[in-house]
């Protein structure tokens, strides 16, 4: 654990016990307006001294002195004013609340269940957390004495922030597009850059960058314009002059992004020419996103990206082509200069090349590429590319030679092959295999074992591939030709090639289900068999296989259930063991109440979810079947249960090995989630259950969230606040980057034994302040007690989560870096 002792033998004595509920809702539907407050609004306009009377009495609140100025000015500019007899109730105690108030003549008093607690006067606030989300009052606020109150909008200061996130956000992406040295970024470091740019408004002959001053940010002129001067001093009282004005910059000019790479001071002085404002981007962000050295970080992923679009290349896997990069080399061309003739993939970086491919004239520009067309053919030594020289600015060019492929394909376990028929089988059958259910979360080395055992077989038309009711002891893969499917004697459908059957046969004993005959003239099929399958994939694998194929069954109804037992209950349903009629296999049968005949939005959310995805560390969702008054979720049974109530089992806190190998298991599941964009949004230890070996299986889609194509951010504030991240609390929007913050929380707990934010408190709005404070102003503390962890805790920007999470070396040496079959078999 580095050197860095966590406390082992900590007791739980004080650890949290109950469950915590979360807040917020999903709801489509508006939230209500307090309509007992029109009748009490009286029109005024906020002058200035109101204003700032209001902004002291905002910074006193313990949630709204976590707001910044423009948070600030976008509630007043939200707020009406009330007048209140004595004796009138403002708010009641257990009804949805949507306004924030602030008090400025009168008092008031405060109970809870009837009985008063508090009073306030003039210049407080009150119902803060309203502004974060739609809640229950936890209070009842009545007047004492006439008053006068000012009442802020949580759902019009929402939308203002959704708002302004949105248009920063637009912006933002506008600008880094703009610029060339971000080419090179995937999309979610774009999106993370986008989070850590901000505006910056420069007078009239303002100094924006001075000659000789080191860089610190990347500039984006986003209104006014700006003069570029050489020579010249800087006067005693700042004042710029004597210099040579050499250019000038205007509204989507960009600077500072070639001292970025180059890390050369600027020879250049920017003055501001009448008033201008420009987005900036800071060095340190940049570089806690993407890393120490940017330069290399954006060559680095130009090349990943010119590899994806190779025809070849990009049918590896990401961690094929990661072996693939370490291959690649960058070279420097000057004018007119002739590529290395030995390349096989060029990918130009900057500049141009003009050459040959097939014999055809060529130019590639800045982030073009060319592939040999024989590349994985051994036989061939002669590439389809030639005479590939650089433009008149020279070029600087990643390549791919043929012996660093071979060695790159050595080092993954693969051979070039001796022909370019053999190159291509050998690529589409590795591709086809992950396609196949069962072999979907085989490790690499398991796949290729699989693919390179594949006999092909040829067959005429006519001929019976398999027959029903005979044992099945094969798969197949259709590589050439079209096959029909009889059940019965009676056609159900056609296949042709890339489809596959026969799965079941490598793991069950049980007789064909279909006969399958050859239809087209002649027909290619890739087969394995059971036995030499056995070999490659044997015991808690292959049991994880045959459980979850099992599951795969879902042509029965709820009269084919037997129910045994109730297992759970709560308010969203009751939960029961069922058990089907012929086969014996066991599920858990959760039934949800109508409410007006409709399914319960988060019921529907989470059967959408949920039908779609397919993983050993998550819930299976077998079915759903709808009667008139009630929807029954039939689900894998998961009988280890909760997590939550595991590690509170253990005397002490978890050990290395056990907190390593939850949290690697944690980052696998959310790394599924985020390739599909999915946000959790409630990751916590009760909604983590343990199947009967002790796997973890995320349960409760309730609340989680597709985000739409092209969509990298949602506003609802909604999870539970222990483990919720700031970004959510913000109101600015979140990515799936959040369910990292969860896990760094949950991964605390599980070796301190408590929790790093509001561990004592259980009000949400003290936990909500709690964790907004804390984590800005305890961010030395934490990343020295988690600097082992690659999610730091304690950083408040989206941009200082890991984008890529495998980098670190301490769940990397776990299990992080594991295939899901590495990973049952180190752990099984």
């Amino acid at each position: 654990m580095s050197s860095l002792a966590m406390p082992q033998d900590k007791k739980r004595e004080y650890a949290r016990k109950a469950t915590q509920k979360r807040v917020g809702s999903t709801s489509r539907k508006p939230p209500p307006v307090e309509e007992h407050l029109e009748k009490f609004e009286v029109a005024k306009e906020i002058d200035s001294d109101t204003r700032t009377f209001l902004k002291n009495a905002m910074k006193q609140d313990r949630l709204c002195a976590t707001l910044d100025d423009a948070e600030i000015e976008s509630i007043l500019n939200t707020v009406k004013f009330f007048k209140f007899d004595k004796g009138t109730p403002i708010i009641q105690e257990g009804r949805l609340g949507t306004t924030f108030f602030v008090t400025q003549t009168g008092s008031m008093e405060v109970s809870v269940k009837g009985i008063t607690c508090n009073t306030i006067g003039a210049g407080c606030a009150f119902g803060g957390l309203a502004l974060l989300y739609n809640c229950p009052r936890t209070a009842t606020v009545k007047a004492t004495a006439d008053s006068e109150v000012w009442g802020a909008s949580g759902i019009a200061f929402k939308q203002s922030l959704q708002q302004n996130a949105t248009k920063h956000q637009a912006e933002t992406l506008k600008f880094l597009d703009s610029m060339s040295i971000f080419e090179g970024l995937t999309k979610k470091q774009k999106t993370c850059v986008a989070e850590a740019t901000f505006s910056e408004v420069f007078e009239d002959k303002a100094r924006v960058v001075t000659a000789g001053d080191m860089q610190t940010a990347i500039y984006f002129v986003k209104k006014g314009e700006l003069g570029v001067y050489s020579g010249g001093h800087v006067k005693s009282t700042g004042e710029f002059v004597d210099g040579s004005e050499i250019g000038r910059l205007g509204p989507n000019d960009c600077f500072g992004e070639s001292q970025v790479v180059s890390k050369e001071p600027f020879n250049i002085t920017i003055l501001s020419s009448g008033r201008s404002e420009l987005l900036c981007v800071s060095v340190a962000e940049l570089k806690v996103i993407v890393g120490d050295d940017l330069g290399a970080v954006l060559e680095r992923n130009a090349i990943s990206q010119g590899l994806k679009k190779c025809p070849v290349i990009s049918q590896f896997t990401a961690g094929q082509r990661a072996e693939l990069m370490k291959w690649v080399v960058v070279k420097d061309y000057a004018a007119g200069a002739e590529a290395d003739a030995a390349a096989r993939i060029l990918i130009v970086l900057d500049g141009s090349l003009s050459g040959l491919e097939k014999d055809k004239e060529v130019k590639l520009a800045r982030g073009d590429w060319i592939e040999d067309e024989a590349l994985l053919n051994s036989s061939s030594k002669e590439s389809s590319i030639k005479n590939m020289k650089s433009g008149s600015e020279g070029a600087k060019v990643a390549m791919l030679t043929r012996d660093g492929m071979a060695s790159a394909l050595k080092a993954l376990g693969v051979s070039i092959a001796n022909s370019e028929n053999d190159a291509s089988d050998f690529t589409r059958k590795m591709i086809l295999a992950k396609k196949v259910h069962i072999f979907r979360h085989l490790s690499e080395e398991q796949t290729k074992k699989v693919v390179e055992s594949f006999v092909t077989m040829k067959f005429s038309q006519g001929a019976t591939v398999i027959e029903q009711g005979t044992p099945g002891t094969s798969f197949f893969v259709i590589a050439n030709g079209e096959l029909e499917v009889f059940i019965n004697d009676k056609s159900v459908r056609r296949m042709t090639r890339n489809s596959y059957i026969g799965e079941r046969a490598l793991l069950f004993h049980e007789p064909r289900t279909a006969t399958v005959k050859v239809v087209s003239p002649d027909a290619e099929l890739w087969a394995i068999e059971k036995a030499t399958f056995e070999k490659i994939i044997a015991g808690n694998m292959q049991q994880q296989l045959m459980n979850r194929i099992r599951l795969q069954d879902t042509n029965f109804g709820l009269k084919d259930l037997i129910q045994v037992k109730v297992i759970g209950a709560g308010a969203a349903g009751v939960v029961r063991l069922v058990e089907h009629k012929s086969t014996g296999m066991r599920y858990a049968l959760k039934r949800v109440k109508k409410v007006d005949g409709e399914v319960p939005e988060e019921v529907q959310r989470e059967c959408s979810l949920l039908k779609d995805i397919d993983h050993p560390f998550i819930m299976t969702q077998v079915n759903t079947f709808e009667t008139k008054k009630s929807v029954y979720i039939l689900t894998e049974l998961i009988t280890g249960g909760e997590l939550h109530g595991a590690i509170r089992e253990i005397p002490t806190v978890l050990s290395r090995a056990q907190a390593q190998f939850y949290t690697g298991s944690l980052v696998i599941v959310l790394e599924e989630l985020s390739e599909r964009n999915i946000l959790y949004r409630d990751l916590k230890p009760e909604n983590v259950m343990l199947d009967a070996q002790g796997y973890l299986k995320l349960i409760d889609f309730g609340i989680a969230k597709k985000l739409p194509e092209g969509e990298s951010k949602t506003f609802t504030m909604i999870g539970t606040p222990h483990y919720m991240a700031p970004e959510v609390m913000r109101g600015h929007g979140y990515g799936t980057e959040v369910d990292l913050w969860s896990m760094g929380v949950m991964l605390y707990e599980f070796v301190c034994g408590y929790l790093p934010f509001a561990d004592d408190l259980d009000d949400p709005t003290e936990v909500c302040t709690a964790v907004l404070k804390d984590s800005s102003t305890r961010h030395g503390e934490i990343r020295d007690m988690l600097i082992w962890f690659y999610a730091c805790l304690a950083a408040c920007l989206p941009a200082c989560y890991p984008v890529y999470t495998h980098d670190h070396a301490w769940t990397y040496g776990a299990c992080a870096s594991m295939s899901l079959s590495e990973l049952l078999c180190e752990w099984g």
